[in-house]
């Protein structure tokens, strides 16, 4: 309990997560008598993954393909395809995170490339500055289920869960999403009568498809070639790495070679961040194990209830949460060991519930003041995050109910990911177990 309080003292003085965890890791191991040299083994063995190299990897790929011209082409395409819908832009915003989120990988450099370009576009139309802060926010917490996600790649790493099944396991989530808040856009714009734009006709579509194909090819890339076996994800992060740089450089010509080397530092830096979270957290997370923290969660769990229904509840709450206060990667490194265990132990399969970690992550991006999308969103829009708040809160209610369909319809995760060959673990059958 000590550990635990000390990394919370940390963190209440402004202390970095990544410096809070390691140092209160250090101070257990030199109270318990333990080797400094497991200091230095826990680190390097947290980051010494070939599964965490496709994170370097993917970053490059994004920062090249942001600087390419992407994120103008995909909106494009987004607004000649359902730009015609009563509250055209809103589904212009939600389709074109969508899209993008397949390229970047990264939520809040979607939500701040797809917030510059459209929060000014939907004023103009109709939207108060307000309104379209909050969907351009709430698009940043649906796109983080969408492949290739970086959190995704450290959760499999850490808790040993296929990268792959898990890409594929984000994909009908990330729709339901997307469904939901294309629900609340159309339903709200038709209240306030936001006025929607004429159709553009199928050949605007076919011109603008042409102009992005390019860029739409890569998640097809990457879960095609997994699909088939070509590649692990980690080795389609090469392709993809290879592809963007022809791409950038030869045919969208908007990166030039001299562009090449900041593009490099810019993801070194973010690839060091990371990592260094990851080292610091496989030494907290060794420490919880050595305290046998989650046996005793269990303990506690099925003392308090045995059904896999309230855990998935408590489960929501903490990671939804603690998700928004400690961000995504470091909650993921720092839960996912101590609910993991827990969760095999209900039955709950690994992939199914590294996806629930996922969603609810998403979701805490949105939640005041400290969510990370909802910050980035009001910075790009210039707006305070007071008056965003009462905007946002039908969008966060349309992303809630989707959580919990997530949670407890364990099919709508697992069907893609057993159409590649993954073998479900567990007995948790969702909402059937009240039946049982």
């Amino acid at each position: 309990m000590s550990f635990f309080i000390m990394f919370a003292v940390l963190l209440v003085v402004g202390f970095p997560i990544a410096y809070s965890m390691g140092i209160a890791g250090l101070v257990y191991l030199l109270l318990h008598g333990v080797p400094l040299a497991a200091v230095a083994q826990e680190i390097l063995g947290g980051v010494n993954s070939f599964t965490l190299l496709a994170i370097p990897l993917f970053i490059f790929a994004g920062e090249l393909m942001e600087n390419g011209g992407i994120s103008r082409r995909i909106l494009g395409l987004s607004f000649n395809m359902v730009g015609h819908i009563r509250g055209g832009l809103g589904h212009v915003a939600v389709l074109s995170t969508f899209l993008l989120s397949g390229i970047s990988g990264s939520s809040t450099a979607d939500t701040a490339a797809i917030g510059t370009a459209m929060i000014p576009t939907m004023e103009k139309h109709g939207y108060s500055r307000a309104k379209a802060t909050a969907i351009i926010a709430a698009c940043g917490g649906m796109d983080i289920l969408i492949p290739p996600c970086l959190t995704m790649i450290i959760l499999g790493g850490i808790a040993n869960i296929s990268v792959e099944a898990l890409f594929f396991g984000g994909l009908a989530p990330a729709a339901v999403m997307a469904l939901s808040l294309m629900i609340v856009v159309y339903f709200d714009a038709r209240k306030n009568k936001i006025r929607k734009d004429e159709w553009q006709g199928f050949k605007k579509i076919g011109t603008s498809f042409k102009e992005s194909i390019w860029a739409l090819m890569i998640p097809i890339i990457i879960l095609g070639g997994i699909r088939l076996g070509i590649f692990t994800a980690t080795e389609g992060a090469v392709i993809v790495v290879i592809y963007s740089l022809l791409i950038a450089i030869f045919i969208y010509k908007e990166v030039k070679l001299k562009d090449i080397y900041p593009i490099m530092l810019r993801s070194t830096k973010t690839v060091g961040s990371i990592m260094f979270i990851i080292g610091s957290a496989s030494l907290f997370a060794w420490v919880t194990a050595s305290e046998q923290i989650p046996n005793n969660l269990l303990a506690f769990m099925n003392n308090f209830s045995a059904s896999p229904i309230i855990f998935l509840l408590i489960v929501n709450a903490v990671f939804l949460i603690l998700g928004a206060v400690l961000e995504g990667s470091p909650a993921v490194i720092i839960l996912t060991p101590i609910f993991m265990p827990v969760a095999v132990q209900y039955g709950i399969d690994p992939v199914h519930f590294g996806i629930i970690i996922v969603a609810n992550i998403g979701v805490g991006f949105l939640l005041p003041p400290i969510g990370l999308c909802l910050l980035v969103a009001c910075s790009v829009g210039k707006i305070e995050i007071a008056k965003v708040i009462r905007p946002i809160l039908p969008y966060f209610a349309a992303l809630i109910v989707a959580l919990m369909l997530i949670t407890y319809i364990p099919d709508l995760v697992l069907t893609l990911p057993k159409a590649i060959g993954y073998i479900p673990q567990g007995d948790f059958a969702g909402f059937m177990t009240i039946f049982r």
